[in-house]
């Protein structure tokens, strides 16, 4: 007999009559009795499953108990709780956690509110003390002086933006009405030209665009400036104008500097009779960015052809030289060493060690009568090898006058080549040092760079993208030491990108105070006083930290008061993008406090930037400090992402 009576509908709480017996010793008989425990075992799960908060009725099969025959559709495969069938209540039902959709679901229901609730007892706790712990009658009073006191040491939370100081003066009215909010920064951009200072554009702005729109028509620019020229062939590569008849205009007899900024339409024909019309006429410096096809051997042939008595170039730069190969660069080097003292190359990838070697037998003291004086040199992104780079510092004093030396994204430069680069430029003539880009490098080339300074002349320092720097190292470096030189007095610091826990508030106030402070003031002077006001004392007006690049790191608005205390008068530039501690207090008050030289901030990524400050630092209406990154944000502080 076959069963086909659904068990959707079965009941928990309903007893599953037993099967009736049968003779084993029949075939059909056996298989009978197989359905029949099969028919027991789905109505039972089945009614579990419509009602799994119900214990399951108890029901008798004939060849074991119910806990031998637990057969279960859930992932461990047994039933889960107290054993049934035990000594004690032998085939007593008991309930079981069950896993399913249900049980899990309540399960996660429960520990999302046990979790829920704990974050906020947490929470309360740690805004209400006096909730977790028994009050006293001073607590308040306590309570109070605490708050002075970190006033004191943060001047920067007495900041108020001047949002909300109109709010309170008109009782609410502006603060309040959305109306009045949005007609007021609509007239601030329609007077700043939509939030662009430069909405009006400027006279000299105004010539160039009227020459670039009618160069076609220009057969000479006659003795205008390097700068006009400049500012010429920038707008000519933006208007897609910039052309061979172009260049002729801009290379034009007599001029001292070549500068293009895309040399993609120059042909290498065309370049090479410039430089031997203009190089014996007073060509004093090439700069070349995306040069491509227009410099390489035929480039280097014109100039090497020149004589000597008539060669007066002493800088040239070249950018994305692709056809530059690295005999011809040395032979440039020997055809221009007695007054070439600044070379600039960047992503010229066929430069290897012939160029080291030019550069240690042109540059040496003994060659040329110690006439060749390298001050400047400037690589990024060429692929030299360590070993090239260690000749270049160990085989001769070539480096022995240099000025500054950027050494960026190369993959030969490491601790062992920086040490011994710096130690072969002697005097302590070094002025810039731009390592960036070498995620290799360590805090042992700290200790080179301050061995280097010895008369204190190193003025700009990048060490951007350098993981493996510590703040230990960091602080060590600016800080005064015995049997070392001084810490160095920057103009220019980069530490972006470095390791976020590495650059911190200790960091940026060593590097703030050896930058400013006037070196006949004692150590002693405010040095453990937490608030930053009182070291302006110790100050010099004509020192301090111009351009400042933190972003990414985790330096709060500390460091923007520190940087108010010692660089009000000289910082320029700040960017702190990606610094996520920093608030709308601390960049007001750097604000408030530094002077009107203070002309461009990066703001890129800070979400915890609002209104409060954009719309309410001291120099929202003169419009002479430009926020970068700022239209990133919208109404009510959120971030476009």
């Amino acid at each position: 007999m076959s069963y086909r009576r659904s068990t959707r509908n079965s009941r928990s709480d309903a007893a599953v009559p037993a099967p009736a017996p049968l003779p084993d010793n029949s075939n059909n008989g056996g298989l009978q009795a197989i359905r029949e425990r099969s028919r027991v075992v789905a109505e039972r799960e089945a009614s579990r499953l419509a009602r799994p908060d119900r214990p399951v009725a108890t029901s008798t099969l004939r060849h074991a108990s119910k806990a031998k025959s637990a057969v279960m559709s859930t992932p461990f495969g047994k039933m889960m709780g107290s054993p049934l069938g035990s000594k004690t209540n032998p085939g007593a039902g008991v309930h079981e956690e069950w896993c399913g959709p249900f049980s899990v679901a309540r399960q996660m229901i429960a520990a999302r509110e046990e979790a829920r609730r704990l974050r906020e007892e947490q929470q309360q706790a740690e805004t209400d003390p006096s909730s977790s712990k028994e009050s006293h009658p001073l607590d308040e009073a306590t309570e109070i002086a605490l708050e002075r006191k970190r006033r004191a040491e943060n001047p920067s939370m007495n900041w108020v933006s001047r949002r909300q100081q109109e709010t309170e003066s008109s009782g609410g009215r502006i603060g309040n009405n959305t109306y009045a909010k949005r007609r007021r920064r609509f007239n601030q951009q329609k007077a700043m030209g939509n939030g662009s200072s430069n909405y009006v554009p400027s006279l000299f702005q105004l010539c160039v665009n009227y020459l670039v729109e009618n160069f076609e028509h220009i057969d000479s620019l006659g003795m205008v400036d390097h700068s006009i020229r400049r500012a010429l062939c920038e707008r000519l590569v933006a208007q897609g104008k910039m052309n061979g008849a172009a260049f002729d205009v801009l290379a034009e007899m007599g001029v001292e500097t070549l500068e293009l900024i895309d040399c993609a339409q120059v042909t290498e024909d065309q370049f090479c009779e410039a430089l031997q019309a203009l190089l014996p006429n007073g060509l004093r410096a090439i700069f070349l960015n995306h040069c491509g096809r227009c410099f390489g051997s035929k480039a280097v042939k014109s100039i090497s052809n020149v004589e000597k008595e008539n060669m007066d170039l002493f800088a040239i730069s070249l950018g994305g030289a692709y056809l530059l190969k690295d005999q011809d660069i040395a032979k440039l080097i020997g055809a221009t060493s007695r007054t070439l003292s600044s070379i600039d190359l960047a992503a010229c990838p066929m430069i290897g060690t012939q160029f080291c070697q030019a550069l240690g037998e042109n540059y040496s003291s003994s060659a040329h009568g110690g006439h060749g004086v390298l001050m400047e040199l400037l690589l990024q992104n060429i692929p030299l090898s360590k070993e090239a780079l260690l000749s270049l510092g160990a085989s001769s004093d070539a480096l022995r006058n240099l000025k500054c030396l950027k050494l960026k994204e190369m993959e030969g430069v490491d601790d062992e080549v920086v040490s011994i680069v710096l130690e072969s430029i002697g005097g302590g003539l070094l002025e810039g040092i731009d390592v960036s880009g070498n995620p290799q490098l360590t805090d042992d080339i700290l200790s080179s760079i301050r061995r280097c300074n010895i008369n204190g002349n190193l003025k700009a320092l990048q060490l951007s993208g350098l993981r493996n720097l510590t703040a230990i190292g960091l602080e060590a470096f600016f800080t005064p030491i015995d049997d070392l030189p001084s810490p160095p007095m920057l103009r220019k610091l980069d530490l972006s990108q470095c390791s976020y826990d590495e650059v911190n508030d200790a960091v940026i106030t060593l590097a703030a105070k050896a930058a400013a402070f006037k070196r006949t003031v004692t150590e002693s002077t405010a040095e453990d006083d937490p608030n930053p006001e009182n070291l302006v004392s110790g100050v010099s007006s004509l020192m301090g930290l111009v351009h400042v690049n933190i972003g990414g790191s985790s330096v709060t608005d500390k460091s923007m008061e520190m940087l108010a205390a010692t660089c009000s008068l000289s910082l320029q530039e700040l960017d702190i993008s990606f610094a996520v501690k920093v608030s709308d207090k601390g960049l007001g008050y750097l604000v408030q406090k530094v002077g009107r030289q203070f002309k461009k901030l990066h703001i890129w990524g800070l979400a915890q930037i609002t209104e409060e400050f954009l719309d309410g630092h001291d120099r929202v209406e003169d419009g002479g400090l430009d926020i970068v990154g700022a239209w990133m944000k919208k109404s009510g502080g959120r971030a476009l992402r």
